[in-house]
């Protein structure tokens, strides 16, 4: 990461890009003096302004998640919604310390809300033999002391996110009955968010007897806004979406909002 390599005459840089860990941003500096930027999959955030190999870098063509590219998916900053789910777990356990607290996982990501939640608790969290493999891979000694594979010796669950259903929150806690009552679930996605507000004080939970689901509006991919904002930063001449590209309407959706930015900047420059 950082380190600048020549690939068949290709300079690459691999910046972080604030997604799953891992993850990594493309930076190309092209034989014929053209420089690229492919996000891959991020969330943009105001700290890759100070990336010192963006700073001042001309973008000829930036390739783009566009996972979230529409108004309406103005989400709450990745920080708000960690604290709003670690807030809120410790506060139920102390109303109610006969309770499971679960988070929804995919096969990587969603680490840094259940690791909070960890860290808060002053607990272990405890995953998947797959989950463990893989978190196993960050080579972080941190991370390791946090995690288990005993179901038994934490009160903090890590599920797959479809499991994170009232039928599924059932049937995993019916596991545990002898020592859990309850259940106080979290579904980290930005596919919920209703666009509504970006307060997380609106945030309501779903529920069903003695299961608690609270869909935080946490995402590692970009919100609108965010998008925008490092778009009209960077100052690409050319932008390439990557995403929901499938659909000639969204695509052209997509080309309508990039001019409009591009068309705000130069009324900021004038």
């Amino acid at each position: 990461m950082n380190t600048e390599c020549t690939v068949d005459g290709v300079r690459v840089t691999l910046l972080d890009a604030n997604h799953c860990p891992g993850a990594a941003m493309l930076l190309l500096h092209l034989p014929n003096g053209k420089t690229v930027l492919h996000t891959g999959d991020f969330r943009a955030d105001p700290s890759m302004e100070r990336y010192p190999e963006l700073v001042g870098q001309k973008v000829q063509t930036l390739y783009l998640d566009t996972t979230y590219c529409s108004p309406e998916y103005t989400f709450p900053t990745q920080q708000e919604a960690i604290t709003f789910a670690a807030t809120t777990a410790f506060e139920t356990l102390t109303s109610n310390p006969r309770t499971l607290v679960v988070c929804g996982t995919y096969s990587i990501g969603k680490e840094k809300v259940f690791l909070a939640i960890a860290d808060v608790l002053g607990c272990k969290v405890c995953v998947s033999r797959d989950k463990y493999n893989i978190m196993c891979c960050l080579e972080s000694e941190r991370i390791k002391e946090l995690i288990t594979m005993d179901w038994d010796a934490t009160q903090l669950h890590v599920l797959p996110m479809m499991q994170v259903s009232y039928k599924g929150l059932q049937t995993h806690l019916n596991k545990f009955s002898g020592k859990y009552d309850q259940i106080v679930a979290f579904k980290p996605t930005g596919w919920v968010y209703s666009g509504l507000s970006e307060s997380m004080a609106n945030i309501r939970p779903r529920v069903r007897g003695n299961i608690t689901v609270y869909d935080v509006p946490y995402s590692e991919h970009s919100g609108y806004l965010e998008m925008k904002r490092f778009v009209q930063w960077l100052k690409p001449e050319k932008i390439i979406p990557t995403v929901n590209v499938g659909n000639p309407k969204e695509r052209r959706a997509m080309e309508s909002v990039f001019r409009e930015w591009k068309s705000e900047m130069k009324q900021k420059t004038n």
